[in-house]
């Protein structure tokens, strides 16, 4: 019975691992919430979607 029981709970875990939960902050919608809430307001460009400062070391200023 024992044996039945984990060749059950290797195949479910094998089917379905653990690591296939959604985890916060993995994705990558989460992290634009990040970096618009480190700009300022009043520097911020909505139509580049990045800021106006003359030096600038955020992420969409540097792009590739």
């Amino acid at each position: 019975m024992m044996f039945k029981l984990g060749v059950l709970l290797t195949i479910c875990l094998l089917l379905f691992p653990l690591t296939a939960l959604q985890l916060d902050w993995d994705q990558p919608g989460d992290h634009m919430l990040d970096i618009s809430s480190e700009i300022d307001d009043r520097w911020f460009d909505p139509v580049r979607k990045c800021c106006m400062r003359p030096i600038c070391m955020c992420p969409c200023c540097i792009g590739p």
